[in-house]
């Protein structure tokens, strides 16, 4: 992950108006704005997101404002130009950093942030950000939270800021390719529907438990197919028998591993 301030002359030249962090697994941006602006003086592009009062733009925007600040994959000649910015393929971020994420557009430019550098308004913006989730029953998900809270969401009540979700309540396999956005700013399925963590949180309901809790019982109540065979003492020959006959239920199967309650197998065998 990097992170850079978003600096524009016209506002503060001392204080950002902004943070943008990349992260590079995934190839995303984010934008945290600063509370101060507002639709007047936030750049163009996230003006509608402010006056609604949302200051954390969602990557496919951040991304938006990145691109029209770098050389485009079509622009002529792009061979010689990553060649002469010593890159061997397009990379964004670099390029975006190589400009210092300069703009005919605006005053705004970029300055690189330490971790020890980071706000303290950013890292308690980032404290109800997601860190797992999972479906649960009839539509509906668990997120667990980094400030330690869960929350139920039923996604039927998303439908309206993300009408993509038909599909995917619609079908059970698209349901199981729920996955957390890097950074933990939403979640997406499919890899293409996305849904913002603050609509996640505006239509969840807080559960009465700790998202600690769930940790826990990770730790202590999950074991894999060699945990199962020591409990057991028997091989694995033995312990596929014990499922072909229900005799365990695997909460998570493929071709290599099993993964088992361990009540399901210290309780019914």
């Amino acid at each position: 992950m990097r992170v850079f301030a978003i600096h524009e002359d016209e506002i503060d030249k001392n204080n950002p108006i902004g943070m943008l962090i990349y992260y590079e697994r995934s190839n995303h941006f984010i934008i945290e704005l600063c509370d101060f602006l507002d639709e007047w003086n936030a750049p163009l592009l996230f003006a509608s997101f402010v006056k609604k009062g949302l200051f954390t733009i969602p990557h496919q925007y951040a991304k938006l404002w990145v691109q029209e600040r770098v050389i485009p994959t079509d622009r002529q000649n792009i061979g010689m130009i990553l060649k002469n910015a010593k890159l061997t393929k397009y990379d964004e971020c670099k390029l975006l950093w190589l400009s210092r994420g300069k703009s005919s557009q605006d005053s705004c430019y970029l300055k690189e942030v330490k971790e020890d550098e980071i706000p303290e308004w950013l890292k308690e913006r980032q404290a109800d950000n997601i860190f797992e989730s999972f479906p649960y029953v009839d539509g509906r998900i668990i997120c667990l939270l980094r400030n330690d809270t869960a929350i139920e969401v039923d996604l039927t009540k998303c439908m309206d800021e993300v009408p993509k979700l038909y599909s995917v309540l619609k079908n059970e396999r698209l349901l199981s390719t729920l996955t957390v956005d890097q950074g933990g700013y939403g979640i997406t399925f499919n890899d293409n529907i996305f849904i913002e963590k603050r609509i996640l949180i505006d239509k969840g309901v807080i559960l009465p438990i700790y998202a600690k809790v769930f940790d826990a019982f990770a730790k202590h109540s999950i074991i894999n197919t060699t945990e199962a065979c020591e409990i057991l003492e028997c091989s694995r020959q033995n312990l596929n028998y014990f499922v072909k006959q229900n005799l365990l239920h695997p909460i998570k199967d493929s071709w290599k591993e099993n993964v088992f309650l361990k009540g399901d197998v210290t309780g019914n065998v």
